[in-house]
């Protein structure tokens, strides 16, 4: 009996997916627990492995297909019937090669034409995305071959169709007419050289726009792409909306002289044996703690349904990270109860399978305050958006090598550059300074992170 495989609950209230990569085609044998395909939520990149072990029946979704929950992606056959299959093949395959014979008198093969009439029908199957591009490239559907799940059409079929339309009537136009052309002198020493220029002039008229078409529609296509919001980057659209719509941002900006916490890192990092190294933004998030202990409402959040502000007495420290697939957000949980190794041991071990697209769902939740570091990417001052639904988000900028009076003298100092935003319903302007300020004493200061301060 065949299994119907739906796309389970993926947890977290995540209601649809993305087909990202299916590892398994149409007839295939596949055993339990193998990886039967890759969906993206609006979080991760999860792999879906096959609960029974048979062969693949069908594929109801294309890559690039988003699915809702609950819904049949797959059926998987028995073994059994699979090698039933195979066993009915080998018979039709003896067929063929007696039919050999036979073959070699098919000049009608005039036949080929009728199936792809037959596979007119198949536009059925292509999305209305699809349908869209065929219409820019001006290809008829009903001439172009599925190669997706069930004969779908996909957009590769159709820019594969616009491709070698183009190339047809280039390559017959000057064909035919370079045959005109050697009749034309033949006919000269005739008494009516009138007709020939005539014919020969009306050639050359058709050949400039057939020849100027062709470039002109590589020309749009390079200029202009469109690509389905999906994935994890919709989730960034939706997110960054929420913010504008129901936070009253304001940023602050700030810089702190890091100049001791450079040279005791540096010190620390000598000491410290294994792989890991202690990072500034672990500094930087244990300094946010002790900050945030004295300052509760930087790490509440407002229920908007609820109209209540909902103060957290944990510390849950989101930390930004740039992947291939866009903008993502672990979470360290409990970061006041960890030790400044451990959290540089996360951070590193949560940027890894971040940006190789195997974090989980749960990694991602239950944020209270996030920090984001694009020191490597340069910059003075930003207005980080703040990480929906927390209150605030701090950014930390490049250090640099800057000029400060120190005792009355001019010296080089290590500089970093800070912009905290701050939702202002629920904190004031001075109170956001007040937090900023005692980031910065911690940051300036780092024995003080070392002695039962925090």
């Amino acid at each position: 009996m065949a299994y119907e495989f739906k796309l389970p609950d993926l947890g977290e209230g995540i209601s649809t997916g993305e087909i990202k990569k299916w590892h398994v085609k149409k007839g295939d044998p596949i055993e339990e627990d193998d990886t039967l395909v890759e969906v993206e939520t609006d979080k991760a990149v999860v792999e879906l492995p096959a609960p029974v072990s048979g062969t693949v029946q069908d594929i109801k979704f294309s890559e690039g297909d988003m699915v809702n929950v609950g819904s049949v992606i797959a059926v998987i056959g028995e073994k059994a019937p699979a090698e039933k299959e195979k066993a009915a093949t080998e018979p039709e395959k003896e067929v063929k090669k007696e039919e050999k014979k036979p073959e070699e008198k098919k000049k009608p093969e005039a036949a080929p034409p009728s199936p792809p009439k037959a596979e007119a029908k198949m536009p059925v199957l292509a999305t209305p995305a699809t349908r869209m591009l065929a219409k820019e490239l001006k290809v008829d559907l009903e001439t172009v071959e599925g190669t997706g799940p069930g004969g779908r059409i996909t957009d590769g079929d159709v820019k594969k169709a616009a491709g070698k339309a183009p190339e047809k009537p280039p390559e017959a136009a000057p064909t035919e007419k370079e045959k005109i052309p050697p009749p034309a002198p033949a006919i000269t020493p005739a008494k009516a050289p009138e007709k020939p220029p005539e014919k020969a002039e009306a050639v050359p008229k058709a050949v400039p726009p057939e020849k100027e078409k062709p470039p002109f529609k590589p020309e749009v296509a390079e200029k202009e792409e469109r690509t389905p919001l999906r994935g994890i980057r919709r989730t960034i659209s939706e997110h960054m909306m929420k913010t504008f719509m129901n936070r009253a941002q304001v940023t602050l900006m700030d810089d702190a002289d890091v100049t001791e916490l450079y040279h005791i890192r540096n010190y620390v990092n000598s000491v410290i044996e294994g792989d890991v190294k202690v990072s500034y933004l672990a500094y930087t998030i244990k300094a946010v703690v002790a900050a945030l202990r004295a300052y509760p409402m930087l790490n509440a959040s407002i229920d908007d349904e609820k109209n209540e502000i909902v103060i957290k007495h944990y510390y849950n420290i989101g930390i930004a990270v740039e992947t291939p697939r866009g903008l993502i957000v672990p979470v360290i949980k409990d970061a006041d109860k960890k030790s400044m190794i451990e959290i540089s041991k996360e951070i590193k071990e949560l940027a890894e399978t971040g940006r190789a697209g195997s974090i989980r769902v749960d990694q991602m939740k239950g944020g209270t305050f996030t920090i984001a570091n694009i020191g490597s990417y340069g910059g003075l001052f930003s207005t980080p958006v703040i990480n929906y639904p927390e209150s605030a988000i701090l950014e930390m900028q490049q250090i640099r090598d800057t000029p400060r009076v120190v005792n009355d003298e001019i010296c080089i100092r290590k500089v970093m550059n800070l912009s905290l935003t701050i939702d202002h319903r629920i904190v004031d302007g001075a109170d956001g300074q007040l937090f900023l300020n005692s980031i910065k004493r911690f940051l300036e200061d780092p024995q003080l992170l070392f002695v039962g301060m925090i």
